[in-house]
């Protein structure tokens, strides 16, 4: 009895061990549960401001100005006209004492943040200012607004700078321009010409609340400067602010600007020099450039100093110098957008020695006709950044990684290497350092992916992440789709 006993609780035991052994490697079936949220987004707003006029005529609105017209309503023609670029406001000729017109403006904000806005003149008096006069009267619920007020031609700058306009996302301010010859005006202004260069300008308005419940963060936002000449341009380098070019410009030489600006090409050409020359972020300061339209010549970061590229759908550099794009040491560079060339051989369109490197929608076209130690980018930086971004490297190679201990990304975009030059041949991607690389088209008459360092030799490929990538080798390609220098 006594050894039963003992074998049952021999049996037990084990039992007991087994089910602690089974208990402890057990998943449990805990209860769960979970929140999604999705469309999560952040978009930014748009100013979008356009400008119209209409001429006295019949067929649109028409408007009673007291003291104008001997009392009889203003009539204004249905045809509307957008006056950005060369379309002037005004076109008169023949003008003679007491002769009078009128111009009906619009100005429309089209975009869906809040504006204000205000005139600029550049006046260019040929002898005419002193025999003029002018007014602005506002169209206010289909209706004049304000006392008309013959004010002396030589006011109208000074006038424009005083007044400022407010518009919502989506909406419209008109005035009816006047202006005329005074009756009195002698034979001295026989021949005279007057010459104005109107431009409308907007900025951020403090309208809008951030999540705090403040619409004060804007309230510093600033007008541009509109530049329509090399000695303009010249001036505001020395103090920067933001500039906006109200014509193409040519500098003579390479331009510094010394202190923080942002310029805006508003679709229009800067060149610098012969193409071959910059226009450089000094040590310590950010330029940005924004817009769409064309650089023949550098953009270039001095040594610390930062370059920001925003670019629009049509903004281009094309350059005569080694360099489209130029980062110095310690310099931070910045592009999204945009297309970048350079024809002469040198080190890379978009160069940087500096601490980082981003390039985000871009296209970079190598121009040199050889393999002369091109590259449409060459990154000495310690971080580089690529996404989206299509290299036409022709014989050269496409992107030169050259920080031995650096760290380089790059997300999507299309890297071609498909010439060589009396059988050499370049690499299409080189790179030193670590390299991430995803989502990629890699076409080669070499090696896609080589990497290479001089000391020591390597004898395996190190410092490499990639994940689908396609090669294309093209006819007559030699080498590995990716491998390390020998």
């Amino acid at each position: 009895m006594e050894q039963t006993n003992r074998k049952k609780l021999v049996a037990s035991a084990v039992l007991i061990v087994a089910s602690i052994a089974l208990f402890l490697g057990l998943t449990f079936a805990w209860f769960t549960d979970s929140v999604t949220s999705k469309g999560n987004k952040i978009q930014a707003g748009t100013l979008g401001i356009t400008a119209t006029k209409a001429d006295v005529g019949t067929g649109g609105p028409s408007y009673t100005v007291a003291g104008l017209n001997g009392g009889s309503p203003i009539g204004f023609s249905s045809d509307i006209v957008d006056i950005e670029g060369t379309t002037p406001i005004i076109s008169e000729n023949l003008w003679e004492p007491g002769r009078s017109n009128a111009k009906l403006l619009t100005v429309e904000n089209g975009g869906t943040l809040a504006a204000k806005v205000k005139l600029q003149f550049d006046v260019a008096d040929g002898g005419l200012q002193d025999a003029l006069w002018f007014d602005f009267v506002q169209v206010k619920d289909g209706a004049v607004t304000g006392q008309f007020e013959k004010r002396p031609m030589s006011s109208l700058d000074a006038l424009a700078d005083q007044q400022e306009f407010h518009l919502a996302g989506g909406g419209a301010i008109s005035f009816i321009l006047v202006y005329g010859m005074n009756e009195s005006a002698g034979n001295e202004f026989q021949g005279k010409a007057f010459e104005a260069t109107v431009s409308i300008l907007a900025t951020q308005d403090a309208v809008e609340e951030d999540g705090f419940g403040k619409n004060d963060y804007d309230a510093a936002a600033e007008y541009p400067t509109i530049v329509t000449s090399a000695d303009e341009l010249t001036a505001m380098a020395a103090t920067g602010g933001s500039i906006e070019l109200g014509a193409d410009v040519a500098l003579a030489s390479s331009m510094t600007f010394a202190a923080d600006t942002t310029l805006n090409l508003n679709g229009k050409t800067l060149t610098v020099g012969d193409g071959a020359q910059s226009i450089k972020a000094a040590s310590g300061t950010t330029l940005a450039i924004e817009g769409d339209g064309g650089i023949e010549g550098v953009i270039y970061a001095d040594k610390n100093g930062s370059l920001a590229v925003n670019a629009g759908s049509a903004f281009e550099v094309n350059s005569a110098a080694d360099w489209a794009v130029y980062g110095a040491m310690g310099s931070n560079v910045s592009v999204c957008g945009g297309s970048y060339s350079s024809a002469k051989k040198g080190a890379g369109v978009i160069y940087s020695l500096g601490s980082t490197l981003s390039v985000k929608n871009a296209a970079i076209n190598v121009g040199a006709a050889s393999v002369m130690s091109s590259a449409g980018v060459h990154s000495n930086a310690s971080t580089t950044y690529l996404e989206d971004v299509t290299v036409n490297a022709n014989y050269s190679i496409a992107v030169d990684l050259k920080n031995a201990s650096g760290s380089s990304v790059i997300r999507g975009g299309s890297f071609s290497t498909d010439k060589n030059a009396d059988g050499f041949a370049s690499p299409t991607i080189r790179y030193q350092g670590f390299l991430d690389i995803s989502n990629a088209q890699i076409t080669r008459i070499s090696t896609g992916i080589l990497y290479s360092k001089s000391w020591p030799a390597p004898t395996a490929v190190e410092g490499l992440t990639q994940s689908n990538l396609t090669f294309h080798a093209v006819e007559g390609a030699t080498g590995l789709d990716i491998d390390y220098n020998h």
